[in-house]
């Protein structure tokens, strides 16, 4: 008997689904609402206090669209002219959001397999896919294909590392062994190390110009001097990128500029203080620079020289760790290069593909070495020679014939034991049994023979 009437066991029995919805539609539309602010707001002071800038609350609104999505990465078009090289600095801040809204999202979902965290991964894509066509297709500064496909995969990507950061697919790294799973973290700090080399050397080229780097500050008013700042504080993961490809060797090239260890060649540059880092002209110790990321590659090796016992099976966490340096590296680098309008500084690229493969050498080479040679051993018995076992050899053959010839000897001795009568031969007549008929006496030569009295 229920203790509810039926229109409120159908409240309860929906109540689970309503609360599902709920929390997917969140997960989904949070991130938009505030990303858009967020764009809303940078733009609103930068164009409070520049000067000689006048946009109603309208036109800022209508700006924030295509900032918006160039938050994602969508290659915009304004003014007829390309821009496809958009500050990191936004995008990554839209990816923390997202990937901890998804986090959140399987938190309350009390997600705990991989095949539950489709629902979330989707709803969070699709939203976001369909939100850069409207933009794209209403503001007409992107394609649509991009504004479809480009926010898509940021997000996703996004909500993939929240859902990993949460232990979501623990289950599906459980299928592989131990190796993978080592492999893939240590690439992951091969990845922060690497970046850190380069954060390094962008460091060093600022400080070094610093005077440079003041004299681009010296704006008319203070208006501009927040601009630029907000602008080169925006692109300051893209100059990180860019010092990574130098310090592995693709090297960094904008415009007619380009600037490797290995060669220079001057170009003109925008007027951002950021750019001060790029040198002047080129200097005889730049090839030191290639000891960051043979470190790099030492360090991962360090990290797996315990990760098995046998030299080669550490080679596939090696391999594998390699391959998460280099495709996290290859994928920055294609965020951080592109179109710059239609002038001398066009393009700016940090030559992705190179810098990949570059960086998949510079870290599987030094790790297979160090956890080669620095990690624990498998011991091996030592060797037999021929003359060993050829010896064991003909012992065994020795002892297989003392075995054989012992079978043969048993069951003539069994039978020779006393107190039993051998078994009678097939061939051989049996015997006279007492009671037949005796053989007659032979007859008796001589005398004798002839008179029985006398014998008597």
């Amino acid at each position: 008997m229920s203790l509810y009437p039926p229109d409120v066991e159908d409240d309860l029995a929906y109540e689970p689904v309503r609360g599902r919805a709920r929390v997917l539609l969140t997960s989904a539309l949070w991130p938009l609402f505030v990303g858009y602010a967020g764009v809303v707001s940078v733009l609103a002071l930068v164009i409070a206090t520049a000067t000689r800038a006048h946009l109603t609350t309208a036109g800022v609104l209508t700006a924030a669209m295509p900032g918006w999505l160039a938050t994602y990465q969508v290659p915009l078009t304004l003014g007829g002219h390309g821009f496809g090289a958009l500050p990191l600095l936004p995008t990554l801040a839209m990816m923390l959001l997202i990937a901890r809204v998804a986090g959140n999202a399987a938190d309350r979902l009390a997600v705990v397999a991989v095949r539950e965290t489709v629902p979330i991964l989707v709803a969070i894509t699709a939203t976001h896919a369909t939100a850069g066509l409207v933009l794209a297709e209403v503001t007409s500064n992107a394609s649509g294909l991009a504004g479809f496909f480009v926010p898509a995969v940021v997000s996703g990507v996004a909500a993939t590392l929240g859902l990993a950061a949460r232990g979501c697919f623990h289950d599906l790294l459980g299928r592989f062994d131990d190796l993978v799973t080592r492999g893939l973290r240590a690439g992951l700090l091969g990845l922060v190390a690497l970046l850190g080399a380069g954060a390094l050397l962008v460091a060093f080229g600022l400080v070094t110009s610093w005077t440079t780097t003041e004299r681009m500050f010296d704006l008319p008013g203070i208006g501009d001097g927040v601009g630029m700042f907000l602008l080169s504080t925006a692109y300051l993961p893209n100059a990180v990128v860019a010092g990574t490809s130098f310090a592995v060797g693709p090297g960094v090239s904008i415009g007619h500029l380009s600037a490797t260890p290995l060669h220079f060649t001057n170009g003109p540059l925008p007027r951002v203080p950021l750019l001060a880092a790029f040198p002047e002209s080129g200097a005889a110790w730049w090839p030191v620079v290639f000891l960051l990321p043979l470190g790099v590659g030492a360090l991962v090796g360090w990290v797996l020289r315990d990760a098995c016992e046998d030299p080669i099976a550490r080679l596939r966490a090696v391999g594998g760790a390699a391959a998460v340096v280099a495709l996290g590296c290859a994928g920055l680098g294609i965020a951080a290069g592109g179109r710059l309008a239609e002038g001398p500084f066009t393009p700016l690229s940090v030559h992705p593909w190179s810098l990949g493969i570059a960086v998949l050498l510079w870290i599987a080479l030094p790790a297979a070495t160090v956890a080669w040679w620095t990690g624990p051993r498998l011991v091996l018995a030592p060797s037999r020679s021929l003359l060993d076992d050829a010896i064991e050899a003909e012992a065994a053959a020795g002892d297989e014939a003392d075995e054989d010839e012992d079978v043969q000897t048993q069951p003539a001795a069994e039978a020779e034991e006393p107190g039993e009568d051998p078994e009678p031969d097939e061939d051989q007549e049996p015997e006279a049994k007492a009671g037949d008929d005796e053989p007659e006496e032979p007859a008796q030569d001589g005398p004798d023979a002839e008179d029985p009295e006398l014998n008597t």
